[in-house]
């Protein structure tokens, strides 16, 4: 199969960007096309900051639990789970409306963003003065204006809810589920994620070398698969990667890649294209159909800039 990206003309185009844009901080990024990796401003392969990109890890954890039948209560896990009834000894919601709401929560509803809150409310900003182990509370006391399962608002509330669920529910820490059974089966074997409390914070706060981002990629490329050994089921990966929402309040049409939609926690867009991002210009970049896989490490606030490396050329 040709080669999509070629690779000299997306250097010429980083030079150009590099001269005209106030900032373009791109520490690494591999391209993989037909199973060759070629890597460009190429650093020190340290562990560096996912931000988003840990959510993703999140949903696959949640498939490996789904297509195990893990317990709750005595019932298979699965996408209606509600999420309420393991929780509500540990949390003290004291406000009567969001209570109501918070009991139609099921495992879908966190994974598509639409718990019913009006915005962001739980990145590092909102949060640098609230004690963590009283994060759970601040969330779930938080106004939810919004009737469950109806809207979609981007958060990091929902991947931190499914960790506390997940270990309520299962007695581990999910950083811990995931490492025995997605790092350890990718060989991942250094990385840092610190808990918010006792819990993984899920949203974000995951640090890994680029060379082992980018094996959490090529399980999108790959429906599940790592070196042709199943890791995630293909039909929980086609879940993941299909259109669950539309997403037309995130929707941004001067973007290379704007946001049609979501699936579990990545991004659908354009002519095949999914991706997953995460604040300061990470990415996963991936379309099955031109077998190409994208990751990228950044300190690039402006966001924009990075995927505008790619213009013109895919």
């Amino acid at each position: 199969m040709e080669k999509i990206i070629n690779i000299d003309e997306l250097k010429n185009n980083i030079e150009k960007l590099s001269k005209t844009l106030p900032s373009l901080n791109i520490d690494s990024i591999y391209i993989e096309q037909n199973e060759e990796i070629e890597k460009i401003i190429y650093r020190d392969n340290k562990l560096h900051e996912l931000r988003s990109c840990s959510k993703l890890l999140v949903s696959m954890a949640i498939g490996i639990a789904i297509d195990r039948k893990m317990k709750v209560s005595g019932k298979a896990i699965s996408l209606d789970t509600e999420i309420y009834p393991v929780i509500e000894k540990i949390v003290d919601i004291r406000n009567e409306d969001n209570l109501q709401k918070i009991k139609k929560w099921t495992i879908r509803t966190l994974l598509t963003h639409t718990t019913g809150y009006e915005s962001q409310m739980m990145s590092e900003k909102y949060i640098e003065n609230i004690d963590e182990n009283k994060l759970l509370d601040y969330a779930l006391n938080y106004d939810i204006p919004y009737e469950p399962n109806e809207r979609y608002a981007y958060n990091n509330v929902e991947p931190f809810v499914l960790s506390v669920f997940f270990q309520e529910a299962f007695n581990i820490n999910l950083k811990d589920f995931i490492n025995e059974n997605i790092f350890k089966k990718l060989k991942i074997l250094e990385f840092k994620w610190d808990n918010y409390g006792i819990y993984c914070p899920g949203a974000t706060g995951l640090y890994l070398k680029h060379s082992d981002f980018h094996k959490i990629g090529k399980l999108l490329l790959n429906d599940g698969r790592f070196n042709g050994v199943e890791v995630i089921s293909k039909y929980w990966m086609n879940e993941v990667t299909k259109l669950q929402l539309e997403t037309p309040s995130a929707y941004k049409k001067d973007r290379l890649f704007p946001k049609i939609g979501t699936g579990y926690y990545v991004f659908i867009s354009r002519d095949g294209f999914i991706f997953r991002d995460g604040a300061n210009g990470q990415y996963i970049i991936v379309n099955k159909d031109k077998d190409i896989l994208i990751t990228i490490m950044s300190t690039e606030e402006n966001m924009k800039n990075i995927t505008e490396i790619f213009r013109n050329l895919i």
